[in-house]
């Protein structure tokens, strides 16, 4: 199918996989309506890329306060509902957020600045629960690469037209507008979600009625498995790269362009929207790539590719040049993305996808909370030196994933074997929900 086009291996595909399709693309339209907008406007009343820093730094560290619970819940509870119910209170603050803002400035500002801390408490449930919920809608968990990077690129193209949109949106409304058709977006989401019907998913029973108890003995149980088989840890530290590679890139974006490119907006919207076609025109060769690669090889070298492609932002300064590299960062992130995230779903068995999506999460949180103020520090001191630091971090991820993808370390199946919690034990059986 790899030869085939984009719509055609949409169209054959599921009822249930189009509607979770559907609801990323119009979800992250919404989300690209602000994106690059927030980034322009922080850094443009500070001149300072740790500015921006402390504001992804606060997302994180709100974040990082419920990951534990969001990736519990989701076990103990169908994924579907979780996700819905998340999209509706997303699209409630955002929308709230747009008429408050519309009705009275400065009030408008503070309950917008209240709405951002508790969309990323929701988030964290929201991502948990869709990490579990896709292998739950697929009939053949063989067809998780394929339909992960399908996911990867609608993902980016909502982006994208979200942020070509925004601007006209503004210009003709104002920027309350926006936040109201963003908050109608979520809405949308949780209405296509919701006609998705579960092929098959496995909810964890509480053994008792100590939510703190049953917290615990989940986390205890992932720590075990994490225990007794290393590469199920060495996975989901090496999945947490490209993440961290993104946020490189959303940090360096702004002030490069400041210094370099004579801070014209039009090069900010040119090379965001360059990484996202770079991830949508690569999505046809990902299946086809992977299988001639190896599973391994190909987690190192879309890890290996983004690192060179910092040094390569410094040595070139031409636009079109510059564009060029982004698509390929876009390509080379969604490729590596596709590969990590497709087999860390597909060798989870049983309820214990909300947790593995919530530790993956949780690793990257951590590790963002402290990287984040360094390279922010550097790229105002020099985009150089922050650029060198990103190649430095993503480039040591490479060689780490090179050295856990060869058979001396963990055999063959690093990223395949597969993932149980000591067969569930009878205190903690499964359900098999049908919806």
């Amino acid at each position: 199918m790899n030869d085939k086009s984009f719509l055609y291996r949409f169209l054959h595909h599921s009822r249930e996989v189009k509607l979770i399709m559907l609801a990323t693309l119009i979800t992250n339209m919404g989300n690209g309506m602000f994106t690059i907008a927030i980034s322009k406007l922080v850094y443009d009343r500070t001149n300072s890329a740790l500015a921006f820093g402390g504001v992804l730094i606060l997302q994180y560290l709100v974040m990082l306060s419920v990951q534990l619970l969001s990736g519990s819940l989701v076990d103990r509870n169908n994924p579907k509902f979780v996700s819905v119910i998340c999209d509706v209170l997303s699209g409630f603050l955002v929308l709230s957020s747009g008429l408050v803002v519309l009705i009275t400035n400065n009030l408008g500002l503070v309950y917008l600045f209240i709405a951002v801390i508790l969309l990323n408490i929701v988030s964290p449930f929201f991502s948990s629960a869709n990490f579990a919920l896709l292998p739950a809608i697929v009939k053949d968990e063989s067809q998780l690469l394929e339909i992960n990077s399908m996911i990867t690129t609608l993902f980016q193209g909502g982006q994208l037209l979200g942020c070509a949109l925004v601007a006209p949106i503004i210009y003709l409304f104002n920027t309350p507008t926006a936040l109201i058709i963003d908050g109608i977006t979520f809405f949308l989401s949780a209405l296509f979600v919701s006609f998705a019907k579960v092929i098959h998913v496995r909810v964890k029973k509480d053994v008792g009625k100590n939510i703190g108890i049953n917290l615990i003995n989940d986390w205890k149980e992932i720590a075990r498995a994490m225990k007794k088989e290393k590469s199920f840890a060495a996975h989901l530290f090496m999945a947490s790269g490209d993440y961290l590679s993104i946020v490189f890139f959303n940090l360096m974006l702004v002030p490069m362009v400041t210094h370099w490119y004579k801070n014209n907006s039009f090069y900010i919207s040119l090379y965001d929207g360059g990484f996202a076609v770079g991830a949508m025109i690569f999505v046809t060769f990902v299946v086809l790539l992977s299988k001639k690669l190896g599973i391994n090889n190909s987690a190192f070298l879309g890890l290996l590719v983004q690192s060179l492609l910092f040094i390569f932002l410094i040595l070139s300064r031409n636009p079109l040049i510059t564009f060029l590299i982004m698509l390929t960062f876009g390509a080379a992130n969604a490729f590596s993305v596709a590969i990590f995230t497709s087999h860390l779903q597909q060798r989870c068995t049983g309820p214990i996808k909300g947790r593995v999506g919530s530790m993956k999460n949780l690793i990257v949180s951590c590790l963002s909370i402290v990287l984040i103020p360094l390279i922010s520090k550097l790229l105002d001191a020099s985009i150089v030196y922050g650029l060198s630091v990103s190649f430095g971090i993503i480039f040591s991820y490479s060689l780490i994933s090179f050295i856990f993808g060869r058979k001396v370390s963990f055999g063959d199946d690093y990223l395949s074997k597969p993932i149980k919690i000591d067969k569930y034990q009878k205190r903690n059986a499964d359900l098999d929900l049908v919806n």
